[in-house]
């Protein structure tokens, strides 16, 4: 009867860890979830903000070609800073997801 008790003692202390880490985890990528719906919202703010500048530009002035424009240029590598940004955070995810199922078929 011992044993019985040992052994559900030592199970449950072995399940509390688990928990702990899967929640662990599960917080860390609700976290990059989350700062990938900001960067989204930056970044579709970037693209209003491009259109805007373009069709301005355009209806003022006629303007057809921005190569040179600096402040085009400049809204243009802010776009793909954070479409950057977003591609690393999702590898970063996706390295995690890889890393956690490798470790369960190693359990098994």
């Amino acid at each position: 009867m011992a044993n019985f008790f040992e052994d559900l003692k030592k199970n449950i202390t072995e399940w509390g860890i688990v928990a702990s880490e899967k929640a662990e985890e599960f917080t860390h990528v609700s976290k990059l979830r989350i700062d990938i719906l900001q960067l989204e919202r930056k970044l579709s703010s970037f693209y209003v903000k491009l259109g805007l500048y373009v069709f301005s530009k355009t209806k003022e002035k006629n303007v057809l070609n921005f190569v040179g424009d600096k402040r085009y240029l400049s809204i243009i590598e802010r776009i793909e800073s954070i479409k950057l940004n977003i591609a690393d955070i999702k590898k970063e995810i996706n390295h995690d997801k890889k890393s956690e199922d490798s470790e369960e078929g190693n359990d098994e």
